[in-house]
């Protein structure tokens, strides 16, 4: 079956941080998991979320771009749509056009 660094999905859903009253183990806990392979604690889920939180914000030329799309595209359509709209904006994208090397 599926696993996050050697952990099964029932693993991971009973060993890390769930919100209050919750069963199921939080998505940002996972992303964790997976990025540093280390089970968070409550306060370093709480400190991501929040840090995801402040980064959440969407130019509005992707925002007007995924308005545009018909209401049945499909939501992996939307999502890569709107990943290469986020082009204009890149850190790495100006850094190219200054000449430094890809």
């Amino acid at each position: 079956g599926i696993a996050y660094r050697g952990k099964s999905l029932f693993e991971c859903n009973k060993e890390l941080p769930k919100a209050p009253g919750g069963e199921a183990a939080l998505p940002e806990a996972a992303f964790w998991l997976l990025l540093t392979g280390e089970v968070p604690t409550d306060a370093e889920v709480k400190a991501l979320t929040i840090e995801l939180h402040a980064r959440s914000a969407l130019p509005q030329n992707v925002l007007a771009t995924l308005n545009t799309l018909p209401k049945d595209t499909h939501p992996m359509t939307q999502l890569s749509i709107c990943m290469l709209a986020l082009q204009k904006d890149s850190k790495f994208a100006a850094k190219y056009d200054e000449g430094m090397k890809k």
